[in-house]
């Protein structure tokens, strides 16, 4: 065998080696379920793991936008008339987020923290200044103190009323509606031994706190299990509504989720402000800083009516008092006070909520809470929780200020919580996700080294054939030239005695050889 011949044997084995190894690790996906078997080990929430300090302090920035409604004709809406209302905003905090008393329980398979928070004015990004900017809403207050005190106590609270000078709307800075001040009605209430707050905000007693204990799995025992809570208070369920259903803790607390995350499933989020689980459902695919990512967006059937999801049925908190889809009534977890959740400007809400007051325009882009995932690592790289914040307004029997009043829900401010992945964090998930695409992808490079091979191998195979037809074409033309010379042609002397010739020495002849 030549040495032409053993190197295209050899370049055959190879080829059929790489491809047949090739595909078979592709088919198997043996290489994939390694690299998303290293990924469940490498995020889970324990000491030393790649996640665990930035799910403790996470990185990026986070910015809190609030938004008020500002009533343009009181006197025109206590006479019954629609409310015109239009946005101031936004006043813009930094917010940061941190995990505190954090403590491992169970063998390193639960951990227990605590959300703090903390905020901090930033003069740049909004609007006008706290401090000095008035406006004109619903007297939250008033409208609570009014709603619990019916029958006969209406009367005890009248002459507190009106003592005060209080009204169903009132003007106060934006600092003062955020944060808290001290109100009249409230301050002559706990003065008559009830056991009341005396400082009414929106945000009061959010600043620098914590919504409470959470207890989160790990994710060492499953990955699906990771930054899912256990507990919220030392609960595993609510007492807030009517059914276990609505009651239930499910999911994370929306700053972490499990990795490999698929487009068919859907999200639990648990939220202290609204009392609730709810979930998203997948949009379509976007890309932050070059890193992919999944959009996953609460459906509409998450605030549905119960007639168009017979599931939130347990949200009513009264048969008597469940209200349309869009909207959701909180009072249970509210002392009472009648505060009604949505989306911005009633995205997502009936019509009827949007038409009863002027100046509302819900639009997709600005009023849509939404979650963007790279489905790998389960990183948040963008994020927007938008909610508003209305009160039903009615007219309540006993109080005069009241008779002439709609049943309205009326919106108060809305805020936008959100947050985009920085640049340091975004190289590190594009370096991450780097390795993970070609440890995952390997048998596609097998295999393409085999398709390499493969052409060498035909090359040389076309080449050796080549080469082949050329060595006969050569030794055929040769054995054809010697043939023809000795049929036609022989050297013999002229007779059989030679002669010897005086000037040329031997004579000999050349003369055609006849067939015997």
């Amino acid at each position: 065998m030549t040495r032409r011949s053993c190197a295209i044997y050899t370049v055959g084995a190879i080829c059929a080696l790489l491809l047949v190894s090739g595909i078979a690790l592709m088919v198997a996906q043996v290489f994939r379920n390694l690299m998303h078997k290293r990924l469940k080990k490498e995020i889970v929430l324990v000491e030393g793991s790649r996640v665990f300090e930035s799910w403790k302090a996470p990185p990026p920035p986070v910015f809190m936008e609030f938004f008020f409604f500002n009533v343009t004709n009181v006197e025109e809406v206590l006479k019954g008339e629609k409310p015109e209302v239009n946005q101031i905003g936004p006043y813009t905090y930094r917010e940061y987020r941190y995990k505190d008393n954090v403590t491992m329980l169970d063998n390193n398979t639960k951990v227990s923290a605590y959300n703090a928070k903390s905020f901090v004015f930033l003069r740049d990004k909004s609007v006008g200044d706290p401090d000095v900017d008035n406006i004109t809403t619903v007297n939250i207050p008033l409208w609570a103190a009014m709603n619990k005190a019916q029958g006969y106590k209406s009367f005890f609270l009248n002459f507190m009323i009106t003592g005060t000078k209080s009204r169903p709307f009132t003007t106060r800075t934006v600092q003062k509606l955020l944060w808290g001040y001290e109100d009249a009605l409230l301050n002559r209430i706990a003065s008559s031994g009830t056991d009341v707050e005396r400082v009414f905000g929106l945000m009061y007693k959010k600043n620098e706190s914590s919504d409470g204990e959470f207890v989160f799995h790990t994710g060492t025992q499953n990955y699906l299990d990771y930054a899912r809570i256990e507990t919220y208070k030392g609960e595993r369920m609510l007492k807030y509504w009517s059914t276990n259903e609505s009651n239930s803790i499910l999911g994370s607390d929306g700053s972490a989720f499990h990795p490999l995350l698929n487009k068919s499933e859907r999200l639990y989020v648990f939220s202290p402000d609204l009392c609730r689980t709810i979930y998203m459902e997948f949009e379509k695919d976007v890309e932050v800083k070059g890193v992919p990512a999944y959009r996953f967006t609460p459906p509409r059937s998450v605030l549905a009516s119960k007639e168009e999801n017979p599931a939130n049925e347990g949200f009513c908190v009264t048969p008597k008092e469940c209200l349309g889809t869009g909207v959701l009534k909180v009072s249970p977890c509210r002392q009472g006070a009648p505060v009604v959740a949505s989306f911005p400007h009633f995205y997502l809400g009936e019509d009827k909520y949007i038409e009863a007051i002027g100046g509302m325009s819900p639009q997709r882009h600005h009023h849509q809470t939404f979650l963007d995932l790279n489905p790998t690592t389960g990183v948040i790289v963008r994020a927007s929780k938008r909610a508003q914040v209305n009160i039903l307004i009615n007219r309540i029997s006993g109080y005069p200020d009241t008779k002439s009043l709609k049943e309205t829900i009326f919106p108060v401010m809305f805020l936008n919580e959100s947050v985009e992945i920085d640049d340091a964090s975004a190289a590190k998930v594009n370096k991450l996700l780097m390795i993970v695409n070609v440890g995952s992808n390997f048998p596609l490079i097998i295999v393409g080294l085999g398709g390499i091979m493969l052409i060498v191998f035909i090359v040389l195979l076309i080449r050796a054939h080549q080469q082949k037809k050329r060595v006969k074409r050569i030794v055929f033309t040769k054995a054809a030239y010697a043939t023809t010379n000795e049929e036609d042609t022989s050297y013999s002397p002229v007779n059989t005695k030679e002669k010897d010739d005086s000037q040329n020495g031997n004579y000999i002849g050349m003369t055609t050889k006849t067939e015997q």
